[in-house]
């Protein structure tokens, strides 16, 4: 059994209302060495990360599974703090290359490990199939970005309210209490919309801070307003930040995160968050006008509605998707060689821990 302790999981992908986005290839760009896996879907990439990382894991190595919502069951990606390595499903339609090949990266082929002659045989099938999901993928799209204007819609109810002095004050404040130098930022998502619907981690992910800074309040009332300002101090105090993105819309943050210090600044307008005793929660209603609230909450109701039942489609419709991929993973299963694949996993694992 893998040390769970030495165990955390986020995600470096969603189904964004701009499609389906990943930050990997941000987050191996200044990496000391990648391994990059490349197949069909249904070739093992998936089970090859989890395996290793469960076995690394079991070693003593602090071990990151990097999630994605194209099948938030299996990982897209391991990375290794104390090695700065990572190990990353490189077939997600990335373009991810090794930068300097042989030196700071390495591909693995899947493909040496299939029987190409039986996959022939299933030529029109698997051109159906793939042409299908790509059909059902690009629907989804289209019910997301439509999600997203609604749920701007809402925001827009409430935003001619905000007090901007109120809201420089709120963030010059912030800042002093979050300060921490460092060199550095890196980029996940908070959230992540799939066939799931929409997966959340940001209670998992800031279980070990010390100190959560959540924003509460009306969709609109300055939350995305003081995350966005925090985030740009801290890009130009060249603090070390990790970066925690919206699964619908990524240039939204939900989360920021200062590790060294065990500090989360969070934006809780739609995020569900079990709070603890020594939480601080600041509410933002507080930084908007007086208003006739009971009009406003009213027609962002009938938004909310709106908003929720496009989401119900976009996830019928990645369900539907879903389905087709399973499929496709099913013809390409029959065709690989696993055992072959076990070993050459093995491989690597005697690797990472001889060479690094």
């Amino acid at each position: 059994m893998a040390n769970r302790r030495n165990i955390r999981y986020v995600f470096t992908s969603s189904n964004t209302c701009d499609g389906f986005h990943s930050f990997i290839p941000d987050l191996v760009k200044p990496l000391q060495r990648v391994y990059i896996l490349k197949g069909a879907p249904g070739s093992g990439k998936a089970t090859f990360i989890r395996m290793l990382g469960e076995a690394l894991a079991e070693r003593g190595y602090e071990v990151d599974f990097w999630l994605s919502a194209a099948d938030p069951l299996n990982p897209e990606g391991l990375y290794l703090p104390r090695l700065d390595l990572a190990v990353i499903n490189g077939s997600l339609g990335l373009g991810v290359d090794p930068h300097y090949p042989g030196a700071t990266g390495e591909v693995i082929g899947l493909e040496q490990y299939q029987d190409r002659e039986s996959l022939r045989h299933y030529g029109s099938e698997i051109i159906s199939l793939i042409d299908r999901l790509e059909a059902e993928r690009a629907k989804v799209e289209v019910i997301l970005k439509q999600a997203a204007e609604a749920r701007g819609d809402i925001h827009r109810i409430f935003s001619p309210g905000l007090q901007p002095e109120k809201i420089r004050h709120l963030a010059d404040k912030l800042e002093a209490d979050l300060f921490q130098e460092g060199p550095a930022e890196r980029h996940f998502y908070a959230s992540s919309f799939s066939a799931e619907g929409t997966i959340n981690y940001v209670d998992d992910i800031s279980r070990s801070c010390q100190r959560r800074y959540i924003l509460k309040g009306r969709p609109g009332s300055g939350q995305s307003i003081i995350m966005t300002e925090i985030a740009e101090r801290g890009r130009r105090r060249g603090w070390y930040l990790e970066y925690y993105h919206s699964g619908l819309e990524r240039e939204s943050i939900l989360m920021l995160l200062i590790p060294s210090q065990g500090i989360a600044l969070i934006d809780a307008a739609d995020t569900e968050i079990s709070l603890r005793p020594w939480d601080v929660v600041i509410d933002m209603n507080e930084d908007l006008e007086e208003s006739d609230w009971q009009e406003k909450d009213l027609a962002a109701a009938e938004l909310k509605r709106l908003y929720e039942i496009l989401l119900i489609q976009a996830r019928e419709g990645l369900e539907s998707a879903q389905r087709t991929l399973l499929e496709l993973k099913k013809i390409y299963r029959g065709a690989t060689d696993f055992s072959r694949l076990e070993d050459r996993r093995e491989e690597l694992l005697q690797e990472i821990i001889n060479n690094h």
